[in-house]
């Protein structure tokens, strides 16, 4: 195999697949990109057995040639390392040949590397077939379900099935649903009413999986048991599914409230913010104190004092209420919701509550109170 590129492309089609490999892993192949020049351009594979990234680097893009003096081969090399190499280099091309097939020579005309590298044929398969019936939603759509839903999924490997973000299409809807059981954020969106299917997507692919989106409108879904694969542009993602019943969380979330809170949301987030700093705990306790004359946030520790900051632009329904809870988790709600004003229901003091943006049901944020001394 041998070819000259241009740097940036190169390097750009490195990183996109370096989303996929980790720093370690009992199989060796998956520290390696897999690199196939073919009749259409560069084909980078990676993998770390869960998540695989395929991309291409075009022989022409936008009438220019990205991709000369080539011939076509395939091996496998060291993904951190070729890609550290190429970034490095400072020639706007950068020249590959496979010698003999165990060395990868690589320069720019001023710095030359050797790397060593592997016959492709030790590649793990890839299947990359399509699963299910595919369907199109736009980048923006798919990034909404993820960033609004993402931080509520655990981030520990204590329950697995806690750890994914569940995709159900039904009735019309495609809806993501993270919960860490202390919490739960959900976000639906538009899709054909024919589509019909439940997987476990883990949140962190998906978190990756929505950075690689940028220059492109749409991408392609399709998922079948095993697992989900995205395609946009001239990269597909193929992850792998966590298996098991996702928690029943459709009759958690309550329909009639007792008590209303309509405030800014910049105004709430700083008042959560400032008092908050007075905790010691890893999760820092904060209490919203309402009344039909005013609305506080306090908080307290025992270590280092206490403070309260009363609200100004708000609106508040229903008899006086007090209520505690994981400033970290209101704060990362609100946040999500990305709009101006956000309004938080409650039924009672340690019953679960809610937070909207009023403008936008499609997102809903649960929050579970704690107890206070």
């Amino acid at each position: 195999m041998r070819f000259t590129i241009d740097k940036n492309q190169f390097l750009k089609g490195l990183l996109i697949a370096g989303h996929s490999i980790g720093n370690k892993n009992p199989n060796p192949m998956y520290l390696c990109f897999k690199l196939e020049l073919t009749a259409r351009g560069l084909e980078i594979t990676g993998s770390n057995g869960d998540i695989t990234i395929w991309t291409l680097v075009p022989n022409v893009l936008n009438d220019k040639e990205i991709i000369r003096n080539s011939s076509l081969g395939s091996t496998l090399v060291n993904a951190h390392v070729i890609t550290e190499v190429v970034r490095k280099l400072e020639g706007e091309e950068v020249s590959m040949e496979i010698i003999d097939n165990v060395i990868a020579k690589i320069d720019d005309s001023k710095a030359t590397f050797k790397l060593n590298c592997i016959s492709a044929e030790e590649y793990p398969h890839i299947d990359f077939e399509k699963a299910g019936n595919p369907f199109v939603l736009s980048c923006g759509d798919v990034s909404a379900l993820v960033s609004q839903t993402a931080f509520a999924a655990l981030d520990k490997d204590t329950r697995p099935i806690l750890m994914a973000i569940n995709l159900r299409a039904e009735g019309g809807k495609l809806t993501a649903t993270a919960t860490d059981s202390a919490r739960l954020s959900r976000k639906s969106v538009a899709v054909d009413p024919s589509l019909r299917f439940s997987v476990n997507v883990p949140a962190k692919t998906l978190a990756d999986i929505v950075t690689l989106f940028e220059g492109n409108d749409s991408v392609e879904i399709s998922a079948n048991a095993e697992k989900i694969i995205f395609s946009f542009g001239t990269t597909l993602v193929s992850s792998r599914l966590i298996s098991g019943e996702y928690p029943v969380s459709s009759s958690i979330i309550p329909q009639n409230f007792s008590f209303f809170l309509e405030v800014n949301a910049q105004q709430l987030l700083g008042a959560i913010d400032r008092v908050s700093v007075l905790a010691t705990d890893h999760a820092p306790v904060v209490k919203l104190s309402m009344d039909d004359e005013q609305v506080e946030v306090s908080s307290t520790s025992d270590q280092t004092g206490s403070g309260v900051e009363r609200l100004t632009t708000i609106q508040y329904t229903g008899e006086r209420l007090e209520i505690a809870f994981n400033a970290m988790f209101v704060t990362q709600a609100v946040r999500a919701l990305g709009s101006e004003d956000v309004v938080l229901s409650f039924i009672g003091e340690m019953k679960p509550f809610v937070i909207r943006n009023p403008k936008d049901d499609s997102v809903v944020e649960l929050i579970t109170p704690m107890r206070t001394r």
